[in-house]
């Protein structure tokens, strides 16, 4: 879809999402070392995930495809935040899990770029090697929701190990139902 194309909801939706998803990545980053308060970051996260929710439901042209998979990708974000949101102990899984939103951030500015300038083929590298968040950090975090949710058998409620673990499953299977097929696309050979 060409910039002149794109609708007013897209173009804004884009435009605050830049220095949102971009405050939300470094947030996570902050929170995973400790110089930000991981239940701060949670709260803010979630506020972010459910306004995001509202404005794709009334304005599907915000995204550039697939609306109806954002919003069920954002119901799953939403899963996976109830346990952190229940259980304070565990607000800093909201920076494990939130990291991955450098990658989106990589996603959308490259967007606004022009097609092959310098910048453009930076953010396309960065939105690359922050690939690995999704296909390896996030599948890692189910066994590590795993065995938390071990630690704590006695505390949570026996629906909440499956809740968690199953949302977390769903997030990894988004990501490679929705990212995979748009990277193999782009590398099929050109016919002469």
């Amino acid at each position: 879809m060409g910039a002149a194309n794109r609708s007013l909801s897209y173009r804004l939706h884009d435009a605050l999402n830049v220095p949102l998803v971009g405050a939300l990545s470094l947030l996570c980053i902050a929170g995973m070392l400790g110089a930000v308060d991981a239940g701060l970051i949670t709260q803010i996260f979630t506020g972010y995930i459910l306004l995001d929710t509202v404005w794709i439901l009334a304005s599907p042209s915000a995204v550039p495809r697939l609306a109806w998979a954002i919003v069920l990708h954002h119901a799953i974000t939403l899963a996976i935040l109830y346990h952190p949101l229940q259980h304070q102990e565990y607000h800093i899984e909201t920076c494990r899990n939130g990291v991955v939103e450098l990658n989106t951030f990589f996603l959308i500015v490259r967007r606004q770029l022009r097609r092959g300038s310098l910048l453009n083929r930076a953010c396309d590298l960065a939105y690359h090697l922050t690939l690995s968040i999704r296909f390896l950090w996030q599948p890692y975090l189910i066994w590590h929701f795993h065995k938390i949710s071990l630690i704590e058998a006695g505390v949570s409620t026996p629906l909440e190990r499956p809740f968690l673990l199953g949302s977390q499953v769903l997030l990894v299977s988004f990501n490679c139902l929705m990212v995979l097929p748009g990277m193999l696309a782009k590398k099929k050979p050109k016919k002469a």
